[in-house]
């Protein structure tokens, strides 16, 4: 009976986990979606900016809290994500700096939807995974 509470438990554990790195994952992906949106007033782009960056860190504190959580490829997939997070907004600060928030932006949305879009996909996709439950095949297996 303990036995069958500690893993319910734990199974718990897991999917709040999974669903909170989850919703930092979406909101992460709508701030870059947000900063880089060619229909963004310039005004607004320090904020965005500025907003971008609490996102990061807060997806990536978030994430250490709750990581030991998650198998380790979830886990891989998830600090991927974040480094990719943080290199695309180095390389977007920089890109406006260099050449301006309005020729900088466009390029910014395509590699946003090429690069994280995917990659966020792939996370949830894996996050939503039990892994308690069997692992189905797509393969059939040959009777001999």
């Amino acid at each position: 009976m303990r036995t069958t509470q500690a893993e319910r438990g734990r199974t718990e554990r897991r999917q709040r986990a999974a669903a909170e790195i989850q919703i930092l994952l979406a909101d992460l992906y709508r701030g870059f979606v947000a900063w880089a949106s060619l229909y963004a007033d310039g005004r607004y782009e320090q904020d965005q900016r500025e907003r971008v960056a609490s996102l990061i860190d807060r997806l990536s504190n978030g994430y250490l809290a709750r990581s030991m959580w998650l198998e380790p490829g979830v886990r891989r997939r998830v600090e991927g994500f974040i480094e990719r997070s943080e290199d695309l907004y180095s390389k977007f600060c920089t890109d406006i700096e260099v050449r301006g928030y309005a020729r900088a932006k466009k390029s910014m949305a395509n590699r946003v939807s090429r690069q994280l879009r995917s990659l966020r996909k792939a996370v949830e996709s894996e996050l939503e995974e039990d892994p308690d439950e069997p692992r189905r095949f797509s393969w059939r297996l040959r009777r001999s």
